[in-house]
């Protein structure tokens, strides 16, 4: 039974550091499209609801120098924890930022002053694997994830030297290159026809390439890349999958 006292209190703000650093990392809980208020409300619910779901001793300190030591902990962990997730939304930011370029869509930034410096490729990619990560259970995964984790790594209990550098340094590369790969397409197209403008443009040089290269190249982006929308949801849901398993293995391995 969970009695409010001075240590209940303390342990929860430490469960609500680890929740809300975990939080504003990951796409799906903490994009820029939901105000910061609401972040710090989702994080300290849930951070209650992980105090009162799972059996956990309270924290038997007062010292100030102690609790300091004990939050940096739990930021850290939740840094960690978040990065690691982080990369499986930044394989599709990715990708986003390739076609944009490629299909020149990259200058659109400037006509929305209110919206981070990303493209809006970008943005729309980063949202579709927002929606399939919640489709398939990811913030069910993240909350059994998050529980697990206080089981096995208490508040204060987290070390940082015992993290497997590998394991970030193998999912970063694995994130560039499902990037790559979710825009192989849209780059194919793109450079086939550019090829063809300069085949063009060298035997009918009456014709301005430059007028009807930036439409054109727009028009065949989107339009490959609306066809390869349903293989690239079967990558992404399989990729997903995977990642979230080795989010899980790492969230219960930590401590």
């Amino acid at each position: 039974m969970i009695v409010l006292d001075v240590h209940t209190v303390i342990t929860l703000m430490l469960l609500t550091l680890r929740v809300f650093s975990f939080v504003v990392l990951v796409p799906a809980f903490g994009t820029f499209f939901i105000p910061g208020f609401l972040r710090v409300y989702l994080s300290l619910g849930i951070a209650f609801s992980l105090l009162f779901l799972t059996d956990l001793e309270p924290v038997r300190t007062t010292s100030l120098p102690e609790i300091i030591s004990l939050a940096i902990k739990e930021v850290l962990f939740g840094f960690t924890a978040g990065l690691l997730l982080r990369l499986l939304f930044d394989a599709v930011f990715i990708a986003g930022e390739i076609i944009a370029v490629q299909t020149g869509l990259g200058f659109l930034t400037m006509f929305l002053p209110q919206q981070p410096q990303t493209t809006v490729m970008a943005g729309f990619s980063t949202l579709l694997a927002s929606t399939l990560f919640l489709t398939l259970g990811g913030a069910e995964a993240v909350f059994l994830g998050l529980a697990e984790s206080i089981r096995r790594v208490p508040p204060g209990s987290f070390d940082l030297y015992s993290l497997n550098g590998d394991l970030f340094l193998r999912f970063f590369y694995e994130s560039f290159s499902m990037g790559v790969k979710i825009a192989l397409p849209v780059l194919i197209a793109t450079l086939l026809t550019n090829v063809i403008l300069a085949v063009v443009n060298r035997f009918i040089p009456q014709i301005n390439v430059f007028m009807v290269g930036l439409p054109l190249q727009i028009a065949v982006g989107l339009v490959v890349f609306m066809l390869s929308l349903p293989a690239v949801g079967l990558v992404l849901t399989s990729y997903m999958r995977k990642h979230m398993l080795e989010f899980l293995r790492f969230v219960s391995l930590s401590g």
